[in-house]
């Protein structure tokens, strides 16, 4: 294997570069041509919408291997090869998960099964425990905004029982998060996390309306709706974790209040269906043998698949057009090296699978167990050949401002400017020869878009990120996001932003990470 994984570089504050004129001439050859040739076999009805699980996914897997190799971009991935395996499993439920919990005097307090009151979340391991019972409000530490529900509190050894959402005070819970450092994009992961910082051995949330039990562990019907998870995380994050009805969750809390000793038993039993899936790595080389660091160029290469009428989700824009732009790119890097001109640092062009069920390809990637080299920074590119075309009165689009097409046709959002402002101002430079406006609007709210992609990864550790998108649109997640509707001359210009941004920064100190 090329390489593995990585740690977070914290470089001295960057100087920016200029791209050297052969490098220039190569990226100006990135063509509309080929990137219409790549989504279109992406995005082909052949590749069924390139969901996990799916042949579709692997032809994609493929393709875009071979297509690196005839560009003349190396392998990175294992044993020579382009790909990097990824362990998942689609979690299910068994038929045994329950909850008791008994006084100390032995009295049942509940004895419940999966169903109306209780049942496991998504987020559960599937460790069985038993112990004490104690409640902690909301679950929350928050040291940045000077709260934490577990002063005063021993949790060690224990099953913590909490509220759900975020106390008063902290404002809109996801908000809060977001400024805290240990932001995370599930508030249900963030109360797991603290409570494991805390030494609990499991979490019950209460819900004042506990969902329906097929909205947490649907029946699986389709690809498109199926959920997967990383085998890595189920084995480093093993602790149950629950969902209680505050009608069941009464009797316990009443018993807690009065300072009565409870045991819990939590049993999850969850049955999980393995896959592996890859993602596809392709290295150039830099020309300083010495440099560990390396910049990182990725675009999530999988889609919806099929849903369960049988309708294909090809996924041109999300995320075709990223997948084409960084094949694009890595060919540019590829034919700048031919002439014997490459950037100071290696250059990894990544292509992340599993993105559209929570940046799994990403994730494994960044938490790989065996470090080779570190990384100076990555650019993200997803949705990148469109014009943003959002309407809040769309359920969807809540929350953003309300833009149309029209207004939109030269336009490049730029996410991560807040967290390395340095590497925005790479970007900046490097557009002077392209000419698109943009966009440093997306870092705080607008549902959380910052967190939607496999920057996001990086960014929560501490690697400089940045993540171009032209933003959504009414085919966001539809069967109507096809290869006709892309811009390709938009494509062009973007993918040339990147090549340049990426040499640039590859070239250069490095960008760093501000302390927020």
């Amino acid at each position: 294997m090329v390489l593995l994984l990585w740690c977070v570089v914290i470089a001295p504050g960057p100087a920016a570069t200029p791209v050297p004129e052969a490098a220039a001439r190569e990226i100006e050859r990135v063509s509309a041509d080929d990137l219409r040739r790549y989504v279109e076999t992406l995005a082909s009805d052949g590749l069924e919408g390139r969901g996990i699980g799916g042949q579709g996914n692997r032809a994609a897997e493929a393709f875009i291997c071979e297509t690196l190799k005839q560009n003349g971009v190396t392998p990175a991935g294992a044993d020579g090869s382009c790909f990097q395996p990824v362990a998942i499993y689609r979690p299910g439920l068994g038929p045994g998960a329950r909850l008791t919990v008994t006084a100390q005097d032995a009295t049942s307090l509940a004895d419940l099964r999966a169903g109306a009151d209780f049942y496991p979340l998504p987020e559960t391991g599937n460790d069985n425990v038993t112990a004490p019972l104690v409640f902690a409000h909301h679950g929350i530490t928050a040291t940045q905004l000077k709260h934490d529900d577990y002063a005063g509190l021993d949790a060690r050894g224990a099953i913590v029982l909490v509220l759900e959402g975020a106390p008063d005070g902290l404002g809109t819970a996801r908000d809060a998060m977001d400024r805290d450092a240990h932001a995370t994009l599930s508030l249900v992961a963030r109360k797991v996390s603290d409570a494991a910082a805390h030494g609990a051995r499991g979490v019950i949330v209460i819900h004042n309306y506990l969902p329906d039990l097929t909205s947490a562990w649907p029946g699986q019907t389709s690809g498109r709706e199926s959920s997967y998870r990383l085998v890595s995380a189920l084995r480093a994050r093993s602790a149950p974790v629950a969902g209680i009805s505050s009608r069941a969750a009464e009797p316990l809390r009443k018993a807690l209040a009065n300072r009565q000793p409870l045991l819990a038993t939590l049993t999850p039993d969850l049955a999980g269906t393995p896959l592996t899936i890859n993602n596809v790595l392709g290295i150039v080389q830099g020309r300083d043998a010495k440099r560990r660091d390396i910049v990182v160029v990725g675009a999530h290469l999988d889609h919806d698949g099929i849903d369960a009428e049988g309708r294909i989700y090809n996924g041109a824009d999300d995320n075709a057009s990223g997948t084409a732009a960084v094949l694009a790119a890595a060919a540019a890097f590829a034919r700048a090296a031919a002439t014997g001109e490459r950037p100071a640092r290696s250059v990894l062009f990544a292509f992340w699978n599993g993105e559209e069920k929570g940046s799994l390809g990403a994730e494994a990637f960044v938490t790989a167990p065996e470090p080779t080299r570190t990384i100076a920074a990555n650019l993200n590119l997803d949705m990148v050949g469109r014009h943003e075309d959002a309407d809040p009165s769309d359920w969807r689009f809540a929350g953003f401002p309300k833009v149309a097409a029209a207004a939109s046709a030269n336009t490049l959002h730029v996410l991560g400017y807040s967290y390395t402002p340095d590497f925005a101002a790479d970007v900046r430079d490097a557009n002077r020869a392209v000419g698109l406006t943009l966009l440093e609007q997306y870092d705080e709210g607008a549902q959380r878009l910052l967190q939607r992609s496999d920057n996001w990864p990086f960014l929560s550790r501490g690697i400089p990120a940045l993540f171009f998108t032209t933003g959504l649109h009414p085919d966001y997640h539809t069967p109507e996001d096809d290869t006709a509707r892309i811009d390709f001359a938009k494509l062009t210009r973007v993918t040339k932003l990147a090549a340049r941004a990426a040499w640039m920064v590859a070239d250069g100190r490095g960008p760093t990470m501000k302390k927020r």
